[in-house]
């Protein structure tokens, strides 16, 4: 399976300041979903929902029978070359149970489908704004729109990921986000777990616009 520059590239090798005015490229919206046993957190599950744009670059070669789903064979390809490379960039994720923000240190159990139609469609942006400004964008990381729109409306490609946390807790928190800001990551608040709050944390931000700081969504759940 040969995955497009899109996605692959923005995670393993675009995540670049010298191209800050072209952010974001990507936008996901996140869910964030909890996992608890005999009284205490052991798990965290995140689901990323890209924009259509964006997944409609990748889904075609993913899907590689253009059956409209992913099959278990196409979704272990898929985790086989993307996991390793995620895990380069700590999943840009950051978890805490209490002392200090850290990275998940276990890859994290993996599957992908597509939601058809769109379970998330994000505000009107500009993928291309910023790429003729300052230092040009290379022509092969440049936002770019799919070839038209499909006849059947928007669709989302959505990754699912759970990560076991280090031992059973009573209180965590986690952060997502992309520190160069070429894919915009966002809570899905209408979805935020009971026993848990969703807020902004001034330690994670993106300012590649001096002035203009976006800061990450951060979940915070707590058990009695």
């Amino acid at each position: 399976m040969r995955i497009a520059g899109g996605l692959l590239l923005a995670i393993t090798g675009l995540l670049v300041s010298a191209v800050a005015q072209a952010h974001p490229h990507i936008w996901i919206q996140e869910v964030v979903r909890v996992v608890a046993k005999d009284g205490k957190y052991t798990h965290v599950e995140i689901e990323w929902r890209f924009d259509p744009f964006s997944s409609e670059i990748e889904i075609p070669l993913i899907d590689e029978n253009k059956d409209g789903k992913f099959s278990a064979k196409e979704t272990k390809v898929l985790a086989d070359e993307m996991m390793p490379e995620l895990k380069n960039y700590g999943y840009l994720t950051w978890l805490n149970t209490g002392a200090k923000d850290f990275r998940p240190s276990q890859r994290p159990t993996f599957s992908a489908r597509i939601d058809d139609p769109a379970s998330f469609i994000p505000p009107e942006w500009d993928r291309a704004a910023g790429d003729k400004a300052g230092m040009a964008m290379p022509p092969n990381k440049r936002g770019a729109q799919p070839d038209g729109p499909r006849k059947n409306g928007p669709r989302n490609l959505v990754y699912v990921m759970r990560f076991a946390l280090p031992e059973p807790t009573k209180m965590f928190s986690v952060v997502t986000y992309d520190p160069e800001d070429f894919m915009r990551l966002e809570v899905d608040k209408a979805l935020v777990p009971a026993g848990c709050s969703l807020s902004k944390n001034p330690a994670h931000k993106t300012e590649f616009v001096r002035g203009y700081p976006v800061f990450a969504d951060i979940v915070t759940c707590r058990l009695p």
